[in-house]
């Protein structure tokens, strides 16, 4: 594959706000670099103390002062509010890069109109799932191209041994309950219903907010962690014994479900495009947003440690699918074309 010798690649983030989307950025930014390009993160907000970026460099400057944004080849937008900074004033390539389409939210509902206005603007789209490629594509919203998720396996290994099937396993949650495309609250609802049948376990808790008074109403985790690192996440992974994605259709990946897979942990998804994309045959499935539905199979799952081995080995094997130098080789192919 011939690309340019070096090009001058800016992406714009919203936020430096600890979030699986944030670190997708900074991994395409990092590999880019190690190439030999010239990458930087622009951002309004200071470098976070978890980023990964060593060959790429964070730039903290409101965009319309940016010097990375004023000398790119390749400019990348990285949610919706980013777009109309990266295409202002600019006639070189723009890309903007799509974790799920925003539009479909609830909780965006009242700017909706705002987000399609943005997603209508001349760019090029990159979407790390085929569901999310379809979806702009039906929508009108062209170029679009799948490039893929980047995703580090040596980040989230599995333990050298796992023990299934101990008399109070622990089941792991990630995600925001404030957040309804994250599913929380079903999950929260079908565990009670589970307890209160007589079983018997533990809940984890991992959120990037600390818990609600809501939440805790609802349901109180036996540990919950907050704004933690990508070591500290592997270890919660590789000490629980099941692990539940409750999240909508809209979401775009569920980072989650793959560091779950990669670390050998039996897991129960929502029937959902992105999770059947991610884990085909190395999950249990259930009807999303149906507490029933995930009440039953969490409860078979617990009681068939059998099953629980071989969905550890599955999802060994489908976490091998998602390789970071895969999406950086489409990522110069496509930005090679638009040069």
């Amino acid at each position: 594959m011939v690309t340019p010798e070096k090009m001058h690649i800016a992406y714009l983030a919203a936020s430096n706000t600890l979030s699986g989307g944030l670190r997708v950025i900074c991994q395409q930014a990092e590999e880019l670099a190690k190439r030999g390009h010239s990458v930087s993160v622009v951002c309004p907000e200071p470098q976070p103390d978890w980023s990964v970026l060593h060959a790429a460099r964070w730039e903290a400057s409101p965009f319309q002062f940016s010097k990375a944004l004023q000398t790119a080849d390749i400019r990348v937008a990285t949610f919706w509010s980013t777009v109309s900074f990266a295409v202002h004033n600019y006639k070189g390539a723009v890309f903007h890069l799509c974790q799920g389409y925003e539009a479909d939210f609830s909780f965006y509902r009242p700017i909706k109109r705002k987000i399609e206005a943005a997603y209508a603007k001349p760019t090029h789209k990159l979407s790390v799932s085929p569901h999310i490629a379809e979806r702009l594509q039906t929508l009108g919203y062209a170029p679009v191209t799948y490039i893929g998720q980047t995703f580090d396996r040596s980040e989230f290994s599995a333990p050298e041994k796992r023990c299934l099937g101990r008399a109070a396993p622990t089941i792991l949650l990630v995600g925001i309950f404030e957040a309804d495309v994250k599913g929380i609250r079903e999950a929260l609802l079908a565990l009670d219903r589970i307890r209160r049948s007589g079983a018997t376990f533990r809940l984890t808790r991992v959120s990037p907010n600390p818990p609600s008074p809501e939440e805790e109403a609802l349901f109180m985790a036996d540990n919950y962690f907050a704004h933690i690192t990508t070591e500290q996440m592997s270890r919660i992974y590789q000490q629980a014994d099941l692990f539940i994605g409750p999240s909508h259709p809209e979401e775009g990946f569920g980072l989650p479900a793959l560091e779950a897979l990669s670390s050998g942990l039996p897991a129960v998804l929502s029937d959902t495009p992105g999770h059947r994309y991610i884990a085909r045959s190395a999950a249990e499935y259930f009807q999303c947003s149906n507490i029933f539905s995930l009440a039953e199979r969490v409860s078979c799952l617990l009681t068939d440690v059998d099953r629980q081995r071989t969905l550890s080995a599955l999802g060994l094997i489908e976490a091998g699918r998602f390789q970071t130098s895969d999406v950086v080789d489409r990522l110069l192919s496509v930005f090679t074309k638009a040069l």
